[in-house]
C-alpha cells in the first residue's frame, strides 16, 4: 500500500535538508525504492515570489508559470521524499543529472495547484545508482505539468548491468548569447527556489565536495535557457536537459539555441574553452 505524506503548508527546506543529512547516516542503499508519495493540494502561486524567481533566471513578469517554476513548487516534495528515513539514498552528495519538464497547457497564475511527487525506476550508473523522480502537477482533475529529475547517488550499488547512454547528434556551437554569472548567483538562486545546498553558496564547502568553486544550481541553468526562448515556445511542449559538468561561478558561459522546424536544439558552454556544461532541446506536443 502507498504511505501517502501529505503536507498542509509550505514545509521549511532549511529543516528539510537538515533532517535528510541526519538520516543519510542511516542510508545504506540497499533495498527497494519505498513507495511514498508525497502530496501538497491547493496550492497558491504568491506573485511577488514568482516575481523574485523571474528576474533572477530572466524571465518576463507574466499571469503564465514557467515550466521550472513547476519544479520549484514540487522541490520541497522531492526534499521532503529524501528526508523520509525509508529512502535508502543519501541526499548529501546525490547528482541531478537530467530534468525532462512536460507542459500539457498554459498554467497561470490563481489556478489552485495539487502537487505530487514520488520515486521510481531504480538503476545502476557507471559512477554509483541513479533514480528517478515524478513529479506532478493538476488542476482539479486535469494533469498540467509533469517533471521527471533524474538523480545520480554516487558510490551506492544496485544489482544490474549499466544501461548505455544513446548516441546523440553533436550539441549546437557558434555564436550566442553571452553570460557573465557573478559569484553571488547561487545565493540569489537558493533564495527564491528555496535549494540551499551549500555547494552553491559557499566555495569551501563546494572544495569539500570536490568541486573547484562554488557551483550554479543545475536548476537555473535550464530555466534561463527557457527564458532565452521564452517568448518563441508553444503552448504545450516537453523541455528536456541534461547537466554535463559543473557550471562554476564566477564564470563565463555562453548559451546557443538552434531551431530546427518547432523544436529547438539548445546547448550551454564554457565560453573560452566550449565545454558543454548542459544540453538541452524542447520539442511541441500536441
Amino acid at each position: 500500500m502507498t504511505k501517502v505524506i501529505e503536507l498542509k503548508s509550505a514545509p521549511s527546506l532549511p529543516k528539510i535538508f537538515a533532517r535528510a543529512v541526519a538520516t543519510s547516516k542511516a542510508h545504506n542503499g540497499k533495498g527497494g525504492l519505498p513507495d511514498i508519495q508525497v502530496v501538497r493540494r491547493g496550492v497558491q502561486v504568491d506573485p511577488d515570489a514568482l516575481a523574485d524567481y523571474d528576474h533572477v533566471c530572466g524571465f518576463t513578469l507574466r499571469e503564465q508559470l514557467p515550466a521550472t517554476y513547476l519544479h520549484n513548487l514540487v522541490f520541497p516534495l522531492q526534499v521532503t521524499l529524501f528526508a523520509d528515513k525509508s529512502y535508502p539514498y543519501p541526499l548529501m552528495g546525490s547528482v541531478h543529472l537530467d530534468n525532462t519538464l512536460t507542459v500539457r497547457r498554459p498554467i497561470r497564475l490563481g489556478e489552485p495547484l495539487d502537487l505530487s511527487t514520488w520515486a521510481t525506476n531504480a538503476r545502476p550508473h557507471k559512477s554509483g545508482v541513479q533514480v528517478d523522480v515524478v513529479s506532478q502537477a493538476h488542476v482539479g482533475d486535469e494533469l498540467v505539468w509533469e517533471g521527471l529529475a533524474t538523480y545520480l547517488y554516487r558510490g551506492q550499488k544496485i544489482d544490474g548491468d549499466v544501461p548505455e547512454r544513446p548516441e546523440e547528434s553533436e550539441a549546437p556551437d557558434g555564436a550566442g548569447m553571452i553570460w557573465r554569472l557573478p559569484s553571488s548567483l547561487g545565493r540569489r538562486f537558493a533564495a527564491v527556489s528555496g535549494d540551499v545546498n551549500p555547494i552553491h553558496m559557499n566555495s569551501v564547502t563546494a572544495k569539500a565536495m570536490g568541486f573547484p568553486s562554488t557551483i550554479v544550481h543545475g536548476m537555473w541553468s535550464q530555466a534561463a535557457m527557457l527564458a532565452a526562448i521564452e517568448n518563441r515556445l508553444p503552448d504545450a511542449y516537453v523541455a528536456r536537459m541534461s547537466f554535463r559538468k559543473p557550471v562554476l561561478i564566477p564564470g563565463t558561459t555562453r548559451l546557443v539555441a538552434h531551431q530546427t522546424a518547432e523544436s529547438w536544439d539548445l546547448a550551454l558552454r564554457n565560453n573560452r574553452k566550449g565545454t558543454v556544461l548542459a544540453r538541452g532541446e524542447v520539442a511541441p506536443i500536441s
